[in-house]
């Protein structure tokens, strides 16, 4: 009996194990050959049958074939086809090379990320290696002069100033033309949060080197699935993420100056000669003053000297003593790594710029992590923080004696700003009426910002089936400022409230969740008719806080400059509002061998903003484009 059964079991065994060799699963990561960012959406097929598989956000794919597939061929619009053939391992990662350079540019529009040959959209795209080679304090400050029709101007002069951006120019008296900014797809806050620092910027928050890429969306083909706050484009930030391979670690350090700007001879101050012969001339064009003191071209000089102090042997250039050689310096470090499961980006940095003129400064503490883990074939989970804390110094800009910049043109340069001793020129009979020494201010007043920016989100991708999949995201964008303002109560601004102090706290807080379904579409699997189909829901909800408090009556104590320490309250202020945005949308598009192809859009927004009567509104586009050069 058993040497009949024996037999059997063998050869079960030896069947089940010959129908386990049968199938394996292939894996791995397609990139661009220039640029070795992965390509999503390539098509994978089994040479020799209909079975494929679709490259996802990563561009990671997985496949089972059967023992007796030899290759397999990748595919997309903009790209050369390659055919690999499969050996013992189990892993292939491949580079594509591009048809086309710009067709083969991967462009992420935040719902989305597709290919120049696909997109039918007005969009231009800024490297992050661009942003690299040079020191800027913000994004928006980046794209001065990188993209075509997009104005970016600074507001001031101050360091981490915000940046004026225009993409269709000024479209509204009222309301702002400022643009959308989106990052890692969490729609966020941006402009000037502060209450009276007005030369802050949120974006300021988000260091420049943690970024991968800029993409501007133009048009309203573009733009129009963000809904109603696209109105003025879109500029979507995505920031470095980890790739599979082995661990780098980057450091970077650079250290500058900065010099103040030429002035034109015409804009300069007076020198004391200067300022001696027009206040002379001036004084001869006076009819009272001519008969009163019996002016004549011979004796003028001699009166201003006497009356007015031109003779002191002084000649002070008020706007030299204002202005200053600033420095800057940037480190940066990061490390990133991984394999085909997971990979990891870690970023520390720390920038400083002191500006040109006195008492302005900004410095920034910036963070980024970034993770992410494929479970198996179908789940797979990321999650990012990128946390950034700038502090900033601000002289006034406005007329106030705090300004040096434009009390140095009003000073008369026959006079010191020091006296013997050393000490500030602050005497009350040596300074004309209702002028003040402003390198006294700028030593004793003190107007500062502290922000604090963070920006996290969580996400996870399954994959129904390879053609099909769905994602949800959740993201939170955080903005906490606190602004300390103090006017010395013996001299400047401060002199008539004997001393006035003021702090301001502020909160933003804002998070949005979105879930997508996608669904890529190949038909006879041979890349001739393809198409990619999004449909979701998003949700938000945007909370604002903020809180005042200012007093005056301080006593003469420099050191002494917080609103509890006055003796008399001027003013407690506080308030707080929030909004929801609920959306509908859908995004798609078709094309047939990368020659023609059409997209459309659509988005339906509820706002608690809206009134009641117009609560939801909707936003949508077609677009479609002819890739000639394809019909060679």
């Amino acid at each position: 009996m058993m040497k009949r059964v024996l037999p059997v079991i063998f050869g079960l065994m030896l069947w089940m194990t010959q129908a386990s060799a049968q199938n394996r699963t292939i894996s791995g990561t397609v990139r661009g050959k220039d640029d070795g960012i992965p390509i999503p959406g390539v098509s994978v097929l089994v040479q020799g049958t209909k079975q494929g598989a679709i490259t996802d956000a990563n561009g990671r794919f997985s496949i089972a074939v059967a023992s007796d597939n030899t290759a397999l061929t990748f595919s997309f619009i903009g790209f050369n086809s390659q055919t690999i053939t499969l050996n013992s391992s189990n892993t292939v990662n491949i580079s594509l090379t591009a048809t086309s350079k710009q067709l083969g540019e991967v462009l992420i529009t935040g719902y989305s990320i597709q290919t120049r040959a696909t997109t039918t959209g007005a969009i231009a795209q800024v490297d992050g290696k661009i942003l690299e080679d040079r020191s800027y304090t913000s994004a928006d400050q980046a794209l001065q002069g990188r993209v075509a029709g997009l104005q970016s101007t600074g507001s001031s002069g101050q360091p981490g100033a915000l940046q004026e951006v225009r993409i269709r120019g000024i479209g509204s008296i009222n309301a702002n033309s400022n643009p959308l900014y989106v990052v890692d797809g969490i729609i966020i806050n941006s402009g000037d949060l502060s209450r009276i620092t007005t030369t802050s910027n949120a974006l300021s928050g988000i260091n420049p080197n943690d970024i991968e890429t800029i993409t501007v969306l133009k048009d309203a083909s573009a733009a129009a699935i963000y809904g109603s706050r696209a109105a003025n484009g879109v500029i979507v930030i995505t920031t470095k993420s980890g790739k599979a391979g082995k661990t780098k670690v980057r450091l970077d350090a650079e250290f500058g100056l900065t010099k103040p700007g030429v002035t034109r001879i015409v804009n300069r101050p007076l020198t004391t000669d200067e300022y001696r012969t027009l206040t002379a001339e001036g004084l001869l064009n006076n009819p009272s003053y001519v008969s009163q003191y019996g002016l004549t071209s011979g004796n003028a000089l001699q009166f201003v000297d006497e009356n007015f102090g031109t003779n002191s042997g002084i000649n002070t250039n008020w706007l030299d003593l204002v202005q200053r050689t600033g420095h800057q310096q940037q480190y940066n470090l990061s490390v990133d790594g991984g394999d085909a499961n997971t990979q990891f980006h870690v970023s520390g940095g720390y920038f400083k710029q002191q500006g040109v003129a006195i008492a302005s400064d900004f410095n920034r503490y910036s963070a980024n992590i970034d993770l992410k883990h494929k479970v198996n074939n179908k789940l797979s989970f990321a999650t990012s923080l990128i946390i950034g804390q700038t502090g900033q110094h601000t002289p006034s800009n406005g007329g106030r004696f705090s300004n040096p910049v434009g009390s140095a043109y009003f000073l008369p340069p026959y006079l010191s700003p020091y006296n013997a001793t050393g000490s500030y020129n602050i005497d009350p009979n040596s300074f004309p009426s209702s002028s003040y020494n402003p390198l006294f201010i700028a030593a004793y007043d003190k107007s500062q910002l502290s922000q604090l920016k963070e920006l996290g989100s969580a996400s996870g991708e399954y994959k129904i089936l390879p053609e099909l999949k769905i994602t949800s995201r959740i993201g939170i964008d955080y903005n906490n400022l606190e602004e300390d303002t103090y006017w010395n109560p013996t001299y400047g601004d401060g002199a008539g409230y004997k001393g006035l102090s003021a702090r301001y706290y502020t909160r933003y807080f804002n998070w949005i969740w979105t879930n997508l379904v996608d669904y890529h579409i190949d038909i006879n699997h041979n890349h001739n008719w393809t198409g990619n189909i999004k449909a979701g829901y998003e949700s938000q909800k945007s909370q604002y806080y903020n809180s005042s408090a200012t007093t005056t009556g301080f006593p003469a104590n420099y050191n002494v400059t917080v609103p509890s320490n006055g003796s008399t309250p001027l003013e407690a202020f506080g308030t707080n509002e929030d909004y929801t945005v609920a959306s509908l949308l859908a995004l798609g598009d078709f094309s047939y061998k990368g020659k023609y192809v059409i997209s459309g859009s659509f988005r339906r927004d509820g706002s608690s903003r809206f009134g009641s009567d117009n609560r939801y509104g909707n936003f949508w586009s077609v677009g479609g484009t002819w890739n000639g050069q394809e019909e060679a």
